[in-house]
């Protein structure tokens, strides 16, 4: 092949690839669920987003903060199809929801002069304290019950060690504060998979609109394909995925080659401070979770100094059908709505100090 049909080939290729994007962006393109997105400032330069989802009822509910996983974005609790959007549930059963894009995520904005690089320890010690001032400043509450999925999960453990008088109250879906027992997730720190990350988003757009035709076995990590609708599926790659942070994957990366769950200088261990926690705390996992297997999420529960429950959903469910499987709009959100509300009253927290006094 002369050097310049391989030149022409490589733009027709490169063009198709940027068409091939930029359409199936569009044609998959869904809106989040909410009525309102607040742009929130950290003190380090940053503008989260905060997308808020009024109650449909007059209630005089706590706020709820909402706090998605690794690699994802407010869309986790926000899904354009709204059945999927576990905001939207819980804004129709009174509570006014709040969900947050951490740094580098979704509608978040690096302002100038602003950190290029950040990990887990950033979003507690930056992200989470500028969001719960958001919400204080727009519901007058002083106190939030906080829902997270995986990382979001963790991240809400640790809120409720360092800001103990801020939440109320947690629900930690598939949660892995420990991890001796992925063993896949080992082999994919030896594999260095941190460089990797800088390219999900993109890497998933491409692949959205031949998502749910195939189940490799290595995405069982994180969703079992075959109990997420493959429309839902495509639109979740369309939307709600970003780029991994390297920073944050490699603090993962030191959980997993430690098993432990701390701040990156050591001065925090976030595992052992579970058992000085407090706060009503809601542990559920899922029977196929390669992330946080129901052996993981149990021992994070066992951990747990407050008032607690654990729940495992069996069968179907992997890692990310907890939010967006078939049935999780019917069986999953209820056990989370239901949760929220007995924890709902002034005294809840009150009463559950009390109690560890």
């Amino acid at each position: 092949m002369s050097l310049p049909v391989a030149i022409a080939a490589a733009g027709i290729l490169l063009a198709a690839t940027l068409l091939h994007y930029a359409f199936w962006s569009w044609r998959l393109a869904v809106p989040p669920v909410e009525d309102e997105l607040l742009s929130v400032p950290t003190r380090d330069g940053w503008t989260l987003g905060l997308g808020r989802c009024r109650p449909r009822v007059a209630a005089r509910l706590p706020p709820v903060l909402l706090v998605h996983g690794i690699a994802m974005n407010r869309q986790a609790f926000e899904f354009g199809v709204e059945r999927y959007a576990l905001a939207a549930h819980l804004a129709r059963a009174g509570f006014d929801c709040f969900s947050l894009d951490h740094r580098g995520h979704g509608a978040s904005r690096r302002g100038p002069g602003a950190p290029r690089r950040w990990n887990l320890d950033t979003y507690l010690r930056e992200d989470v304290p500028a969001a719960l001032d958001a919400v204080r400043a727009a519901t007058g509450a002083r106190q939030v019950l906080w829902v997270g999925h995986s990382q979001g999960a963790l991240m809400g453990l640790a809120a409720c060690q360092r800001y103990p008088e801020r939440i109320a109250g947690i629900v930690a879906l598939a949660a892995p504060a420990h991890f001796d027992v992925q063993e896949r997730l080992k082999k994919l720190v030896l594999l260095r998979f941190t460089v990797l990350g800088r390219f999900t988003r993109v890497a998933a757009r491409m692949l959205a609109p031949f998502a749910g035709h195939w189940h490799p076995a290595w995405a069982d990590l994180a969703i079992n394909m075959r109990n997420v609708a493959a429309p839902v599926y495509r639109r979740l790659l369309a939307n709600g995925l970003e780029n991994l942070e390297p920073g944050v994957l490699e603090q993962f990366a030191t959980f997993i080659r430690e098993d432990s769950f701390r701040s990156m200088d050591g001065e925090a261990d976030y595992r052992a401070g579970l058992e000085g926690c407090a706060q009503p705390a809601l542990f559920v996992a899922a029977e196929r979770d390669g992330l946080a297997p129901p052996s993981v999420v149990q021992a994070t529960y066992r951990r747990w100094g407050g008032p607690k429950r654990y729940v495992v959903f069996e069968r179907d469910y992997g890692h990310t059908d907890l939010l967006l499987g078939r049935g999780a709009p019917e069986q999953v959100f209820p056990v989370v709505r239901e949760f929220l509300l007995a924890h709902s009253g002034p005294a809840s927290l009150a009463a559950a100090l009390e109690e560890r006094r």
